[in-house]
């Protein structure tokens, strides 16, 4: 397995499907690099969310919500 691919693999945090060993290393690194940004973009989509949520929340009840949901 290429470091590009072993690469890939940690940022999936699975095993890609089998057609991928068929790509380059530039391909897999590239591939590797939107998959980041994909997951950084969600990342900051749900947290944004969350903050939004959280403006709901009377603000002497959101230390206990934060509890309960593990923030």
């Amino acid at each position: 397995m290429s470091d590009a691919l072993r690469q890939l693999t940690a940022t999936l945090g699975a095993p890609p499907p089998p057609d991928f060993a068929t790509l380059t290393p530039d391909e897999l690194a590239l591939l590797d690099n939107y998959v980041r940004a994909a997951l950084d973009h969600r990342k900051a989509a749900l947290d944004d969310a969350l903050d939004s949520g959280m403006r709901l929340i009377p603000r002497l009840a959101r230390p206990a919500v934060k509890k309960v949901l593990g923030l």
